[in-house]
């Protein structure tokens, strides 16, 4: 009896700790879902989602122990901002013909699941906010469904509603969201494997290699660009993708310099992935046997990091570099990509580029440049500051609608579509937008914690007793959404656009916004086709989502 007496009375007493310190109850939720996200459920793990599953079971213990609304606020500009800085190039270059195609088809499925799942919840008695959730959890959106939040705030606090009645009616998105988001992650995965097998796409061809930099040797046999600079070589051919680093002229080897002419029988060295070489190989003739890259004596090369202010925003073409310290940049490696550089390519903090020059001038070359690891992780949290401030700003302006409705883009959309904007500037006058990709990923990381901790603790009292009358029928619901979407995509791109199939898992990760799923369409694949689709559409579906999440309540 004392036992059962004491149980009561330690629960009662941990409730009562986590109301009183918010901040143990976010770092508890946020460790624990942390360890929650590493546990394999038939090979799926839900990583950083964890910690929304954690959020929701210490909010359902008592409604008190809510996070702050600043919180879940917070962490959202954190993390769609520094997705729009890293996306925004990727984003304005997808509107190509092919990228147009593939933005229109993640448009018209999404607004095909916005139509699902009204039908569904209409079907099934469904307020227009769970309707919200169900379609943010079943494409597995987070700042969707905290723009519908949003939405709802901003109309019940025009109605004059109470802070209770504000806060019950907010809650019902994130209830219905956290009841569809695991099935929209399985989901999406389940359909990959069974159309896979279906479709008998057990051995994709790779094309890793067509995307990988490597070098190569070229004769100069091509008559018409004999007596030519290689500078007006260049010119002739708009992004050519690969870059010249040093070439054998008059019987020596010299680095590459834009006003050094070219005579029949030179030998080239060309970087460039499998597309660029083809390319090469036809502007300057026939592959040589000779590996004159290999010959180090003279010319040597040497891997530098970026962390100079003085050179950090600036385009490789104004560095100048081969007049005024003999040197060449040859690749750039940025992230986890290598990219072969370019005149008009800004330079970032943590970028690792490959210098070619006189090894009695290395020393120099990565003096100027600054070489140091710091720089991987350092940026300019001024323009952070004044990019989510703008982007903020830009959420709360009113956007009139036929039938006089309003809508605002709200802390999702705002911050997004500026980052988008200043991704793609890369820098204005003397100030970066850009950060190195190694502290994007950590503040995004860091944000969507916040997030996720603020609105699991948040929603978790109700969810609780959502899920105790209808939960089976909110998931059954969001397995609709998600697998109508998703299969409707897979089946127009590959069986009707022709698409291939690694690239049609792209598109599809991309329109769910879903990493989980990319990775195992990247690992079954074999080559780089997901992740290029991915990241053509994931901009535009971000977007997309987080208006149609709006249109919805």
């Amino acid at each position: 009896m004392m036992e059962l007496r004491v149980a009561p009375r330690l629960m009662t007493a941990f409730i009562h700790t986590l109301v009183a310190s918010p901040i143990l109850t976010l770092f508890i939720v946020i460790g624990l879902g942390y360890l929650l996200g590493q546990v394999s459920v038939f090979g799926i793990r839900f990583g950083i989602s964890g910690v929304l599953f954690v959020g929701i079971a210490v909010g359902a213990l008592a409604k008190e122990i809510a996070l702050p609304d600043i919180v879940p606020a917070l962490g959202l500009i954190i993390f769609v901002y520094t997705i729009g800085i890293q996306s925004g190039p990727a984003f304005f270059a997808s509107f190509n013909r092919q990228g147009a195609r593939n933005n229109m088809l993640a448009i018209a499925v999404l607004g095909l699941g916005a139509l699902l799942a009204t039908g569904v919840g209409h079907a099934l008695g469904y307020s227009h906010a769970r309707i919200a959730g169900l379609y943010c959890g079943a494409l597995t959106n987070t700042p969707a469904v905290a723009a519908a939040q949003e939405r709802i705030r901003f109309r019940a606090h025009s109605d004059n509603l109470s802070p209770e009645q504000v806060r019950d009616l907010s809650d019902e998105p994130i209830v219905a969201f956290g009841l569809a988001y695991p099935m929209g992650v399985i989901g999406l995965l389940l359909a990959f494997q069974i159309l896979r097998r279906f479709w008998h796409k057990d051995d994709e061809e790779p094309n890793g290699d067509a995307r990988e930099l490597q070098s190569r040797d070229f004769v100069v046999r091509n008559p018409g660009i004999v007596g030519l600079s290689i500078g007006e070589v260049l010119q002739l051919h708009r992004e050519p993708g690969f870059v010249v680093s040093r070439i054998l002229h008059s019987g020596s080897v010299q680095l590459f310099h834009p006003d050094l002419r070219l005579d029949n029988g030179d030998i080239v060295v060309v970087v460039g992935d499998g597309e660029a070489l083809e390319r090469a190989r036809q502007i300057f003739g026939e592959p040589s046997d000779l590996h004159i890259e290999l010959d180090r004596t003279e010319l040597d090369y040497r891997r530098i990091f970026v962390s100079s202010p003085d050179v950090v925003g600036k385009r490789i073409g104004d560095l100048d570099l081969e007049t005024k310290l003999q040197a060449t940049i040859t690749r750039i490696r940025r992230g986890d990509k290598d990219l072969v550089p370019s005149p008009e390519m800004r330079l970032e903090f943590g970028d690792l580029v490959r210098v070619l020059s006189g090894r009695e001038n290395l020393a120099s070359v990565s003096q100027f440049f600054g070489d140091s690891i710091k720089g991987t992780a350092e940026t300019d949290f001024g323009s952070v500051a004044i990019g989510m401030v703008m982007g903020a700003l830009l959420g709360m302006l009113p956007i009139p609608l036929p039938g006089g409705t309003v809508l605002r883009l709200g802390l999702a959309g705002g911050p997004l579509l500026v980052a988008l904007i200043l991704g793609k500037l890369e820098r204005t006058g003397r100030v970066t937008w850009t950060m190195p990709v190694s502290a994007n990923l950590t503040l995004r990381q860091v944000g969507l914690l916040l997030f996720m901790a603020g609105v699991g603790t948040r929603a978790g009292y109700s969810f609780a007793q959502t899920l105790r009358a209808n939960g089976p029928q909110i998931i059954l619901a969001g397995v609709i959404v998600t697998c109508g979407v998703a299969l409707t995509t897979m089946i127009v791109a590959h069986k009707f656009m022709k698409i291939p199939y690694a690239s049609v898992m792209g598109m599809v990760s991309g329109i769910h916004t879903e990493p989980a799923s990319l990775t195992y369409a990247a690992q079954v694949s074999g080559n780089d086709r997901p992740n290029i689709a991915y990241t053509t559409v994931y901009p535009i579906a971000m977007i997309g989502k987080i208006l149609l999440a709006q249109l919805l309540i």
